[in-house]
């Protein structure tokens, strides 16, 4: 992209959603619209919808995003797929997938967390693995929550066997 195009790309009037499939430039700024990849060193999307984005700093607000990666995230109520990052900060969003060196979430539930620092402050996750692990984590399913889990999937496995032997005899 040239520089005049770059700043087309990244400052698009509100409701306006004419973008490629892809867009690269240094930084962009991107509002309410919906785009496949973006690619940039400095990344910001506010109301607006994105499969992939690749950057060095990235900064979302109201936003959806299937898969994001980037050296540093700032995501404020936001929905992701899957994250990947060096630092991330999370507020009040809903993740599928994290794996960073570090990790705030302040009131964002996540299926999964894994990383070298996860902080957690408010909200829910399914599965939270870091080496340090701050604030209050709420996992929905603790130690003893799983083996019980463990225990009834393996007891209705063996009924269901024993019941389809049963009726193989008749």
């Amino acid at each position: 992209m040239t520089e005049e195009q770059e700043t087309t790309a990244g400052m698009l009037p509100a409701g306006e959603s004419a973008l490629p499939a892809e867009v690269s430039a240094e930084s962009l700024e991107l509002k309410q619209v919906s785009v496949g990849t973006v690619r940039g060193q400095k990344v910001r999307l506010e109301s607006s919808a994105a499969r992939t984005i690749r950057a060095e700093e990235a900064e979302l607000e109201s936003a959806a995003v299937l898969r994001l990666e980037a050296g540093e995230a700032e995501v404020e109520e936001a929905a992701i797929g899957l994250l990947r990052a060096e630092k991330a900060e999370l507020e009040e969003c809903n993740l599928g997938l994290a794996a960073a060196q570090e990790v705030t979430l302040e009131e964002s539930n996540a299926w999964a967390v894994f990383g070298g620092v996860v902080r957690v402050e408010g909200g829910r996750s399914l599965l939270v693995i870091g080496r340090h692990l701050d604030g209050a984590v709420q996992p929905v399913l603790d130690l003893r929550g799983a083996v019980a889990l463990g225990l009834a999937a393996g007891l209705s496995g063996v009924l269901l066997l024993l019941l389809r032997r049963l009726l193989r005899r008749r």
